[in-house]
């Protein structure tokens, strides 16, 4: 299983918390692990619902403080309940649901809100449960600042990287439709209609391996997306690059900004050219 940085800081958070009760991580450790790491949607969580963490607090009082037994789960160091083992597999079941390979906060969010668990029900029974999924489980709209932006230096070897033309529209699709379904179509063939193609490919020999665009969403100008890799391939660089190729064409045309729509692996888009989720207002 692999997990974001963001998501592992949130399971030690859980486990100090843990600490400080029975030693045995529940899930509400988690959610309360979450309202400790301060950066991203979790940030905003706190700045949307700054009541959350009391409320956890209270009703983890509620529960049964003396069963010192657990279960090792990695990549928890502390025992754990079988509660949490349940949540972090359905967390790893939407992980995949969803094409990604990374576990990150908003799995783990969906997955204790779903959660059939008796202990855990009554510990989110009342709960904003709308708010709190709005924020750190569903895609958010990220932005990029393009002003000071600069291509990084980039190497990957017998990769092709370039430009799309007319004559890859069939097999893009063919690719995009095989990978992720039929839900960007109408998108690609936006960006095959216009004189400049603003759809970046990455090839191996004649093989699409990904690709990535903007202004084809909507035709919405400065709407970076979509951008995919085929999976078997995802931990390569190619996404890095083709999203880079983007910014930098962006740029080039005059655009101060990108926005990056909809985006589920924030952190990739955080670390990879510095995207801030845009908050959102209540």
């Amino acid at each position: 299983m692999k997990i974001t940085e963001r998501t592992l800081r949130i399971i030690k958070n859980a486990e100090k918390e843990a600490e400080k009760t029975n030693e045995v991580v529940h899930p509400v450790h988690l959610l309360l692990g979450l309202l400790k790491e301060r950066t991203s949607v979790c940030a905003e969580l706190n700045n949307n619902y700054p009541g959350l963490g009391n409320i956890l607090e209270e009703r983890f009082k509620d529960l049964n403080r003396t069963v010192k037994q657990g279960i090792s789960y990695k990549p928890y160091t502390k025992k754990i309940a079988l509660s949490t083992k349940r949540v972090m597999e359905n967390a790893n079941n939407l992980m995949k649901r969803y094409n990604q390979i990374y576990l990150n906060e908003g799995h783990i969010v969906d997955a204790i809100i779903s959660s059939k668990d008796d202990s855990t029900k009554l510990v989110i029974d009342g709960l904003n449960v709308l708010r709190i999924r709005n924020i750190v489980s569903f895609p958010r709209d990220m932005i990029v600042s393009l002003r000071s932006y600069s291509f990084p230096n980039i190497l990957l070897d017998n990769i092709t990287f370039r430009q799309a033309e007319e004559s890859d529209a069939i097999v893009l699709k063919n690719f995009i439709q095989k990978e992720f379904g039929d839900g960007w179509l109408a998108s690609i063939e936006n960006g095959f209609l216009k004189e400049d193609i603003p759809i970046f490919i990455a090839l191996d020999n004649k093989r699409i391996l990904g690709f990535a665009c903007f202004d084809v969403v909507r035709n919405k100008k400065g709407l970076f997306g979509p951008m995919g890799t085929t999976r078997t391939k995802r931990l390569e660089g190619i996404g890095y690059t083709l999203l880079h190729m983007c910014l930098n064409e962006m740029k080039q045309i005059g655009y101060e900004y990108a926005v990056i729509g909809e985006a589920g692996p924030l952190e990739f888009y955080e670390k990879a050219c510095n995207a801030v989720v845009i908050p959102k207002t209540y």
